[in-house]
């Protein structure tokens, strides 16, 4: 993928990927103890890296960085456990997902109203996240092997359980990022006025 008329300054990409990076780390090392209560951010993190990134080179990053975190804890704990199953690989279909979804949906304060924005990435998160919870949610349940017989009234009751809490983990995360990128859009455009401002009114 390649950036469609939105790019940043190298620093603000490096802070951004630095800081998606600790969250990874700080929210799926769940897995190691019961000390960290944030909910996971890795889907949030797929949208966000796609969203702001914008390279696939940085999808693979954070995928072989979940795929790392989940193995050390597997080997931590001393047992796959329900979290690697042969179901496991239909994960990156879902964080594909999610990381277009962000690409795709970046707001742009400058050339729409915030309104537009929120809708924008709103319904983005919605539609992505819930393709992601059908992908890895429904090929847990056929092909992890731990559910031989399971009607589709008992798969409803367990989407019924899951499903809500699943699409709305990533909300707290996008939400903040865009209050940032907003305020930090503002921000430049009221400085690069007053420059224009200074400069006109020297000539």
């Amino acid at each position: 993928m390649k950036s469609i008329n939105l790019k940043s300054p190298i620093s603000l990409l490096i802070a951004i990927f630095a800081t998606l990076t600790l969250l990874m780390l700080a929210t799926r090392t769940h897995h190691f103890a019961s000390l960290n209560h944030l909910p996971s951010a890795s889907i949030a993190i797929f949208f966000l890296a796609g969203m702001y990134l914008r390279n696939i080179k940085m999808f693979w990053f954070f995928y072989i960085l979940t795929v790392t975190v989940d193995l050390a804890s597997s080997y931590y704990r001393g047992q796959f456990g329900d979290c690697i199953t042969t179901s496991y690989p239909a994960l990156v279909l879902s964080y594909a997902a999610m990381f277009t979804a962000g690409f795709y949906t970046r707001p742009n304060w400058q050339q729409s109203v915030w309104q537009v924005n929120i809708i924008k990435v709103a319904l983005a998160m919605f539609i992505a996240s819930s393709i992601a919870f059908f992908i890895s949610n429904g090929s847990y349940y056929a092909f992890s092997g731990k559910f031989p017989v399971l009607s589709w009234a008992e798969y409803a009751t367990r989407v019924d359980k899951y499903y809500v809490k699943s699409i709305s983990n990533p909300i707290f995360y996008v939400v903040s990022a865009m209050v940032i990128d907003f305020t930090l859009s503002y921000f430049f455009k009221e400085k690069s006025i007053n420059a224009n401002t200074h400069v006109n009114g020297r000539l």
